[in-house]
């Protein structure tokens, strides 16, 4: 009697261990191309607080896209025709679960409220988890840092965490059409409401947005988006309606709002059509992630790949070499070196 109570306790114990570990994460397999054009669906995400591009902007956006996927990738793209979305609209279908989950990663900067030790923490532990060089990243960071990155993954956290804090309130003192901060109390600015999406009705490969998105969160550190003051211009996640199985996110602040990026970008000020062309340039970025799920090639300017540091896309697209960066040429241009997680 006393085996079978041991017998049954001991199997209870397993079933509740086995019930709270974590789930195993699997890797998003690359997607299948079709051997014809790649059809990406698409849709313009509008905040009506922000400025936005024009449907002839988008035109040039796109097709700047198709060229620079073709020239680097060797693929041919056709988009659907865009359809537009209000922001309040696409934001009401993220379902409640996943709305509180992402709510458990955001450093709420807005209130000045966070642990920062945990957000320096969870920095070093996610880009050491990110499989990207060490070196190369510290490389990409040091000239924007006032101080010496340390040979380690702890120190580069370190400073990456306090930089994005420190900058991303320039993000807060810039006015949006209707005098207001274009940082608001929604949520829509925050990086993982933007993954929170992919759990209710995404029904397309790229979203463009006029919204802008910087943020701080604990999760999916990256140093471009630092340096930059959480300002994330596209970034793409895990999507089980997309026919990829991910996502793109690609906001079009950065280009239509040139009177408060000028002096970012060093006094680079773009026309309204170099803007969507540039635009669509960058854009291309996400969809090499999309597809073949690249890597960044820290350093390396002739990747389209390789990050836009600031905003200088002017000076970042004039640097760009196909022919200098080809599909295998480095670890991070092989397809599948970077790893999607499946929900």
């Amino acid at each position: 009697m006393k085996k079978l109570i041991l017998l049954i306790t001991t199997a209870l114990l397993v079933l509740v261990i086995v019930r709270y570990l974590p789930a195993k994460q699997q890797t998003l397999p690359l997607p299948v191309l079709p051997e014809g054009p790649v059809v990406l669906r698409v849709a313009y995400v509008v905040n009506p607080r922000l400025p936005k591009m024009s449907n002839e902007q988008l035109k040039i956006l796109l097709t700047a896209t198709q060229k620079t996927a073709r020239d680097h990738f060797g693929i041919d793209i056709h988009f659907t025709p865009v359809v537009e979305i209000p922001i309040e609209t696409l934001f009401h279908e993220i379902p409640e679960s996943a709305r509180l989950n992402a709510a458990r990663h955001i450093y709420d900067f807005k209130k000045n409220q966070g642990n920062l030790y945990h957000l320096i923490n969870a920095f070093s532990k996610g880009l050491r988890q990110s499989d990207e060089p060490l070196a190369a990243m510290i490389n990409y960071a040091q000239p924007y840092m006032k101080e010496p990155i340390e040979n380690s993954y702890e120190s580069l956290g370190n400073a990456l965490a306090r930089i994005q804090l420190e900058r991303i309130k320039q993000w807060q003192s810039v006015k949006a059409l209707d005098g207001k901060s274009v940082i608001d109390e929604s949520t829509y600015n925050e990086y993982m409401m933007w993954d929170a999406l992919s759990y209710g009705n995404m029904p397309y490969e790229l979203v463009l947005t006029n919204q802008i998105i910087a943020s701080t969160e604990d999760i999916d550190p990256a140093v471009h988006t630092a340096i930059r003051g959480g300002y994330c211009n596209g970034v793409t996640f895990y999507n089980k309606q997309s026919r990829y199985g991910t996502y793109s996110v690609w906001s079009t602040f950065a280009f239509s709002s040139d009177k408060e990026l000028k002096q970012i970008r060093s006094g680079e000020a773009y026309s309204p059509e170099e803007a969507a062309k540039l635009a669509g340039i960058g854009a291309t970025h996400e969809i090499g992630h999309q597809l073949f799920h690249f890597q960044h090639p820290y350093g390396n300017t002739a990747c389209v790949m390789n990050p836009v540091p600031m905003f200088n896309y002017r000076s970042w697209t004039n640097k760009l070499s196909p022919k200098d960066c080809e599909i295998g040429s480095s670890p991070a241009m092989v397809a599948g070196s970077n790893k999607f997680t499946i929900h």
